[in-house]
């Protein structure tokens, strides 16, 4: 992080995790707090090793951490990742058509295994299938390699479609309670209209709203060429997940 980066981000974040001074002690300031919770999102470092790097206390840093997590989200949620608008989904929508050909689209989604220590007494509900202890980061991905919708924190157990249901946007897709824009016509069409769509691959259940490929069975030529744009839109989701994970590789050998 550049040094203009993190004076804008102490600008924003200082209302929000900042501490008074008081009789028995000076407030740990604003700007170790976050180089601490920095420090620990890039690296992963044990409270154990933070607290001797920045010679606090052990609680002391893990208090840190949540709370200034906690501020980082509720002050740059807003600001970084504000809720969709229907006029937001069409601008989306469009891009999607320019680059990939497949309209109507709203997004691609996908859920990305998170590799993690298995917390103490959780059994097998973080054990994956890829044979690790994992949590899942869902999200949703524009086509240019944003994110737009995440939730993440769900077991790694669990499959794509049942962590997808119950998220707090999965249950207003199904509820019909999203701000999606009415369904439209398909280009170059005089056909009915049909309703704006998610897309995302064979582990998620079909709905009017979220559209998956065609079995690999019996695949006639249009089932192809559909499977064939909906794998070239989607693979954004897959992109953008590379790219963090890529940007993270080289966090973790920096800090080293």
């Amino acid at each position: 992080m550049s040094l203009k980066s993190f004076d804008e981000l102490v600008s924003t974040m200082r209302s929000s995790i900042s501490k008074k001074n008081t009789k028995f002690r000076q407030a740990i300031s604003v700007e170790e707090r976050l180089t601490v919770t920095l420090r620990f999102l890039v690296t992963g470092a044990r409270f154990t090793a933070l607290s001797h790097q920045f010679r606090m206390g052990r609680t002391t840093v893990s208090n840190i951490i949540k709370n200034t997590c906690d501020a980082l989200w509720n002050v740059l949620q807003p600001i970084e990742m504000p809720n969709p608008t229907a006029q937001k989904w069409q601008d989306i929508s469009n891009v999607f058509y320019e680059k990939t050909n497949f309209p109507s689209c709203i997004g691609a989604v996908d859920g990305k295994h998170i590799r993690i220590f298995s917390p103490p007494h959780s059994g097998s509900n973080f054990f994956c299938y890829k044979k690790f202890f994992s949590i899942v980061l869902m999200a949703i991905a524009d086509a240019n390699y944003c994110f737009t919708v995440i939730d993440v924190g769900s077991y790694g157990r669990e499959g794509d479609t049942n962590i997808f249901r119950q998220s707090a946007f999965g249950k207003k897709l199904y509820d019909n309670s999203l701000a999606l824009p009415d369904s439209t016509c398909l280009p170059n069409t005089d056909g009915p209209e049909l309703p704006y769509v998610l897309i995302g691959d064979e582990a998620f259940g079909i709905h009017r709203n979220l559209l998956r490929p065609y079995s690999s069975r019996d695949l006639n030529h249009s089932k192809r060429i559909f499977n064939y744009r909906l794998s070239r839109a989607r693979r954004y989701v897959e992109c953008t997940f590379g790219i963090l994970y890529k940007n993270f590789k080289y966090f973790m050998v920096v800090s080293r």
